[in-house]
């Protein structure tokens, strides 16, 4: 299979249209990060307005979630509708929340709202925990609205894999008064889970291990060079993004960055790193969007589930256009891909299960400072990487279902001929209590420049606001 060499550099970029529901109805929405839970990739939406036949709103949701097409990615799947098409909402509001919109609904201008804009982390087969923001608009400006912090649910997949159950762990908020922590994006590697969260323009990482995410006591926090339990030592990674998507790229081997900046320019912006706290590089120039008609692109996403024969050769990409209000979609194709590969034969189905290749045997004597040189010198990141490869374990994995429940048809049973393979996370092993990251490399200063809180726009000054929450035209 054809693999990448970094930088990061795109061959093409092929705008594909609109994410459209499979019932046929019309739904303006923003936001739209999505997640693989159980197998099953899903969609989630901030703002939703269910529109009626002859295109008028009949309803607004700040929550709702969609079941995602492996096999064509610019489709979703609503459950629940009523016969109006209004999807449920995702986020359950509790009924004091319930009660305010209710009491404010004809006015317009004041409700509480739930926004995730990071993917769920799946901490067990079938379930994890999404974070998101809990808030109140004032009126219809960004300014205007109050914020209440960062919240927690748990999320689990339904038996029939049709659709995913959240509850709200407690009302009062998980994280307020500082760090956002996990309101900018998550990545689950290996056994821990990476929060990205912003504070005054900047995004911090923090991490804690997936049997722990609920327990406020269990993070760590990135200061630069190590873990801490001190989070008044973090030290920022990113400066003035609004929003962007974290992920372990099978095509460069290495961990990705797609977002989009503050200064509303219409661009898609890019970064890498070998692991999720970093050293991350400066922004790169992935595409430059087209300018709507009114307002700005914003919420751009990366979906890497998407494409799995292409081992990573090709990613989804989506933005929220203001103007029209809808979630736009692209398929980028990197440098260097040669065209699909055929599904190894590992990968075939064995009793609906597929079964990931045995990896060679690494011998358990050998530790990070014994490795020969050539095992742990990058060439591509130039980066010292002093710990040992990771090594994926030989498990049995059942990654996609068969076939989606007979309702959810025409959805294709293909999904069995995919194997777990293609979202094996195979980044190097974190480092240990006490171990640092790979050192940043001396001959390359500027990288610094990112590395400790710069980045993209470092010398322009204040940004506009980026619209949130905006009805659509």
């Amino acid at each position: 299979m054809s693999q990448g060499k970094l930088p990061l550099t795109v061959k093409n970029f092929e705008r594909l249209g609109t994410l459209t529901d499979d019932n046929g109805r019309k739904y303006t929405r923003d936001i739209g990060c999505s997640s693989v839970i159980g197998g099953v990739p899903f969609w989630a939406f901030g703002d939703t307005f269910p529109l009626n036949r002859d295109g008028k709103m009949i309803g607004l949701l700040t929550s709702t979630c969609a079941t995602g097409n492996i096999l064509n990615p610019v489709k979703c799947r609503y459950w629940d509708c009523d016969r109006d098409g209004r999807p449920a909402q995702f986020l359950p509001f509790t009924d004091e929340e319930a009660k305010f919109n209710r009491e404010h609904q004809h006015g317009g201008k004041k409700r509480f709202y739930l926004w995730s804009f990071s993917k769920i982390a799946e901490t067990a087969p079938g379930e994890g925990y999404i974070l998101f923001h809990k808030g109140r608009t004032e009126s219809q400006q960004l300014k205007d609205n109050v914020g209440y912090g960062i919240q927690i649910a748990k999320v689990k997949l339904s038996p029939d894999k049709g659709k995913l159950i959240a509850t709200r762990l407690m009302d009062e908020p998980f994280f307020r008064g500082g760090v956002l922590w996990g309101g900018f994006d998550t990545v689950v590697d290996h056994d821990y889970v990476y929060l990205y969260g912003g504070k005054d323009g900047s995004i911090y990482c923090a991490r804690v291990q997936k049997s722990r995410m609920a327990d406020k006591s269990a993070y760590e926090f990135w200061n630069k060079d190590r873990w801490t339990k001190d989070e008044n030592q973090k030290s920022g990674l990113f400066w003035k993004l609004q929003s962007g998507s974290v992920f372990w790229s099978r095509y460069y081997k290495c961990f990705v960055l797609i977002g989009c900046t503050m200064w509303a320019d219409n661009k898609i912006i890019m970064r890498s790193a070998p692991r999720p706290e970093g050293p991350w590089t400066n922004d790169t120039l992935l595409h430059q969007l087209y300018k709507p008609q009114s307002g700005i692109n914003y919420c751009v996403n990366a979906h890497p589930w998407a494409f799995p024969e292409t081992n990573g050769g090709q990613l989804l990409v989506s933005w929220t256009d203001q103007h029209t209000g809808v979630v736009e979609l692209a398929k980028v194709t990197w440098e260097g891909y040669e065209g699909k590969q055929p599904v190894p034969p590992w990968s075939a189905p064995v009793s609906g299960t597929a079964v990931s290749p045995v990896p060679p045997p690494v011998p358990s004597s050998s530790k990070p400072h014994e490795l020969p040189q050539s095992q742990y010198w990058n060439q591509q990141y130039q980066y010292h990487q002093p710990y040992q490869q990771y090594q994926p374990p030989h498990h049995q994995y059942s990654q996609y279902p068969p076939q989606y429940p007979q309702q959810y048809q025409p959805y294709p049973n293909q999904y069995q001929q995919y194997s777990q393979q293609f979202y094996n996370w195979t980044s190097p092993s974190p480092p240990g209590p006490g171990e640092s990251s790979p050192e940043q490399p001396s001959h390359n200063p500027q990288a610094y420049n990112d590395y400790y809180g710069g980045g993209y726009g470092r010398d322009q000054q204040g940004s506009p606001q980026v619209p949130y929450w905006n009805k659509p035209r």
